[in-house]
């Protein structure tokens, strides 16, 4: 099976640009793909007030996180932002200010690169 990470990138104002790419990490992990989303720059807002976020796109995270696709959150955009304690309220570790995901790293391991 094939390797996709997901990179979203938009503010969450845009709730499509979470939904959408949420649900198709979701599908392709149905279908026995390996599948990795990660939150990135504007993307990082999205943990701030959680509860407020509108549907689908609420469901679609709170399905993939159940799942444990949602491989990290980059440390140096939530922390810029101001939003690490809200992303750490949602378990996930932020340890400093070192910018992530690795993308080159990422294609070494094969995966494909989808940036929403």
């Amino acid at each position: 099976m094939s390797k996709h990470a997901f990179i979203l990138l938009s503010h969450p104002e845009y709730p499509g640009k979470f939904a959408n790419p949420l649900t198709y990490a979701i599908q392709l992990d149905d279908a026995g793909h390996n599948v990795d989303v990660y939150f990135d720059g504007e993307a990082t807002y999205w943990f701030d007030g959680l509860e407020e976020r509108p549907q689908p796109a609420l469901d679609a995270y709170t399905r993939a996180k159940d799942r444990a696709l949602i491989a990290g959150v980059c440390d140096h955009c939530a922390s810029f932002k101001g939003v690490a304690e809200a992303v750490e309220a949602e378990g996930f570790e932020i340890e400093g200010t070192e910018h992530a995901p690795d993308v080159a790293g990422l294609v070494d391991e094969g995966y494909e690169i989808h940036t929403v």
